[in-house]
């Protein structure tokens, strides 16, 4: 059975990514060359947003509202892994400035790693209430690479973007 610790490690890597994921895709939407492509990149920001409101729901019963949100709230780095791009400034970075079929693939590529690392932590815990949250997790990072693999693919062919419609819904 997973422990209080390993629960709360969980929960705080999850909000780490979430924050992350949002840092990226604002910086992403922000540098779009194409109004499209900022719509896309704000509307899976938000998502990240709805993901941290989805997680404080789902982690109501592990811990208390006002551990969640000082976890939310905190600077401090819970894991020792890097899955979406820090500093666009940053040359060893990938990052969104260079165009959008780099900032997507990038994106894919960070939320590829997301459900990686979800996975192989579901593999080693034989908890079912941590096994479901992550089970949660992983789906909605899933949802996130289809939609940015469509993306990808539409504005490889197309060379504009397709808007995906179902971004920024409750899960």
């Amino acid at each position: 059975m997973a422990d209080n610790d390993q629960i709360r490690d969980a929960i705080a890597t999850a909000i780490q990514m979430e924050k992350d994921g949002y840092s990226f895709y604002t910086k992403a939407a922000a540098q779009s060359t194409d109004p499209n492509g900022s719509k896309i990149f704000q509307g899976l920001a938000n998502d990240e947003l709805i993901h941290l409101e989805t997680f404080k729901r789902m982690f109501a019963n592990e811990i208390e509202v006002t551990e969640y949100e000082q976890l939310v709230n905190s600077s401090k780095k819970y894991a020792s892994l890097s899955v979406f791009p820090k500093d666009p400034a940053n040359k060893d970075d990938v990052s969104p400035d260079t165009n959008d079929l780099d900032a997507i693939h990038s994106a894919m590529d960070s939320e590829k790693e997301a459900i990686e690392y979800y996975t192989s932590i579901l593999e080693k815990v034989d908890d079912e209430r941590i096994s479901k949250i992550l089970k949660e997790i992983i789906h909605q990072e899933k949802q996130h690479y289809f939609i940015l693999q469509e993306e990808f693919e539409y504005l490889g062919k197309a060379g504009y973007w397709y808007g995906v419609d179902s971004l920024s819904m409750e899960y």
